[in-house]
């Protein structure tokens, strides 16, 4: 289910910060320039966040973030952050109003809490793939080779090699 996905996804996202000095996470990226690691991992704990939060009043909208610096610049407060997150994942579905603010006013459509699961499930590994990009500049780090790769890759990968 992708309740459990997400916990997954997350424990990897975990593992992966458990290896990081002060400076790898908070520090701006020589690959990026103008964003660290951190920032990248609050902005995936923030998405997940305003799901959690705003699961009861059947209204989310992801643009309501708090941005959180703390989260940006200490790795043990966002594996924290990520088990909290984890512990709370195990919602049923139900329809949600997804809402967003374009231009003038907000925009509003139907979504259910199983399909913004998926969204944040698919955004995290995207943000990881990017983390994974400026992991080269930090030697010490080691990375699965499923970090930051979408299951649909890793199950193409596998059918070539017959690993499946």
């Amino acid at each position: 289910m992708v309740n459990e996905e997400c916990v997954n996804q997350l424990d990897e996202l975990n593992e992966f910060l458990m290896q990081l000095q002060p400076e790898d996470y908070s520090g701006m990226s020589p690959i990026f320039q103008t964003a660290s690691v951190g920032q990248h991992v609050r902005h995936i704990i923030e998405l997940f966040s305003c799901l959690i939060d705003q699961y009861d009043s059947g209204k989310i909208n992801y643009d309501l973030r708090d941005r959180s610096v703390l989260l940006e610049t200490d790795a043990a407060f966002a594996i924290h952050s990520i088990s909290k997150i984890q512990s709370k994942l195990h919602l049923p579905d139900k329809e949600l109003i997804l809402e967003a603010c374009q231009g003038e006013g907000s925009k509003k459509m139907k979504t259910s809490y199983f399909r913004e699961l998926w969204y944040n499930l698919e955004h995290c590994i995207h943000h990881q793939a990017l983390i994974r990009l400026a992991c080269r500049a930090i030697p010490h780090i080691q990375l699965k080779d499923s970090f930051g790769v979408a299951k649909a890759t890793l199950n193409y990968r596998a059918s070539l090699t017959g690993e499946n």
